[in-house]
């Protein structure tokens, strides 16, 4: 057993990601301590499916500007850098997640010593830097963004990304392809399990779409409610349920009502844990992906499309070149991005067609979930942390495993 450090700028209930990897490595027989950012009303420290959370408060819940989001990372920076400073080979492994990337620069005297440490690359910082602030890619920002990137691949021991496409972006950004991991933002099949076969609904039964996450505009959910008051007539019972939070609600929600759309568009009552999500979407005839298109949002896979794919529910989505990457027109139903009308058709043709929900249904759990699983695939990861203690036990012969230097 091995001690590992983990940190994300996040808040590690709300992240499946990181929550995933850390309790893999639980599982595994390790200990882990992850440091996250702490919520209003969140204990400072707790322990998560054998998981050490330690939380820090930020500067504020909730950064809008680019200055505020900096100076939260460098206080967040300093935290990790504190703690890991203090003993630098207390852990036999360290695994830091971007954004930003410069947080793994904090690992810098534990790496010096000769510790492995992961830098875990969820998003490309420029493309979420150009989408969120409306930048050009040429911006001075965007190309600080790309230099500290760069270093911060060459800096760690390896790097893990969530997609091969983005593997092929970081390599030719600088970072030396050998480094670079796919570790796949697959959903956790213990939650996500596929559903049984549902009995027929009655005749009066509503038409369930659903959608389930961030509240942001880059995700399209102001085209999915546009869609609904179009498809409205044609679709005499609808229910769209849109289960998250994020700094669109509001905005979502007057656009609701502004359409009075207050029977067809179903708002949760905020932020839903993950592993009560799939009770709230088990009726659902169809799961939206209403994704705007972007440089950040085409080379996403939506973990949330992969979630929907797991559990059995056919899908509508956007042509992107992540989502084309894996899944064809047999498999999800493709609309036009950011057009509500394309949308609207979509929603349409499949409520008209139950045989088709089925078909895509059957063909996207055969082609993508029975092949992918998180069950199998997090071997990738474990298997990686493993090479690397045995490398280090290697250079330090008396540095036992799972016991920490004193």
């Amino acid at each position: 057993m091995a001690l590992i450090f983990m940190a994300a700028y996040t808040n590690y209930r709300r992240d499946p990601r990181v929550k995933r990897e850390a309790e893999a490595l639980a599982e595994s027989g390790h200990h882990v301590v992850f440091l996250a950012r702490r919520q209003h009303g969140e204990p400072n420290r707790e322990i998560i499916e054998g998981v050490e959370v330690i939380k820090t408060p930020g500067l504020k819940n909730k950064c809008t500007s680019f200055i505020e989001y900096m100076l939260d990372y460098v206080i967040f920076f300093l935290m990790i850098f504190a703690h890991l400073s203090v003993r630098p080979l207390r852990y036999q492994a360290i695994h830091i997640n971007n954004m930003p990337d410069f947080l793994v620069f904090a690992a810098c005297l534990p790496r010096l010593l000769g510790v492995p440490v992961i830098h875990d690359i969820h998003d490309l910082m420029p493309e979420i830097y150009v989408e969120k602030f409306s930048s050009g890619e040429k911006h001075w920002i965007v190309s600080l963004m790309k230099i500290q990137e760069r270093w911060a691949g060459k800096f760690a021991s390896a790097v893990l990304t969530v997609e091969d496409r983005l593997k092929d972006i970081l390599s030719g950004r600088g970072i030396p392809r050998e480094k670079i991991h796919v570790l796949m933002n697959l959903p956790d099949d213990r939650i996500f399990a596929k559903r049984d076969s549902l009995p027929s609904k009655p005749r009066d039964a509503p038409f369930v779409m659903v959608y389930h996450g961030t509240l942001a505009r880059r995700l399209g959910l102001d085209i999915a409610i546009e869609a609904a008051y179009k498809a409205r007539n044609a679709v005499p019972r609808m229910e769209l349920r849109i289960i998250g939070a994020g700094e669109e609600r509001e905005q979502l929600i007057a656009l609701r009502d502004r359409l009075e759309l207050q029977d067809v568009v179903k708002f949760s009552e905020g932020f839903v844990p993950v592993e009560k999500i799939p009770a709230m979407i088990l009726d659902a005839d169809v799961g939206l992906i209403p994704l705007r298109i972007s440089s950040g949002t085409d080379i996403m896979l939506p973990t949330k499309l992969l979630e929907y794919v797991t559990m059995g529910i056919p899908c509508i989505v956007p042509k992107t070149g992540t989502i084309c990457r894996y899944f064809d027109e047999d498999m999800v139903q493709f609309f036009e991005a950011e057009n509500a009308d394309s949308l609207a058709e979509a929603i349409i043709a499949l409520y008209q067609d139950p045989s088709k929900r089925i078909a895509l249904s059957r063909n996207a759990t055969e082609r993508f979930a029975n092949v992918y699983n998180w069950s199998v695939h997090k071997k990738t990861y474990t298997n990686l942390v493993e090479r690397l203690l045995g490398h280090k036990s290697a250079l330090y012969p008396r540095m036992k495993a799972g016991r920490p230097e004193q």
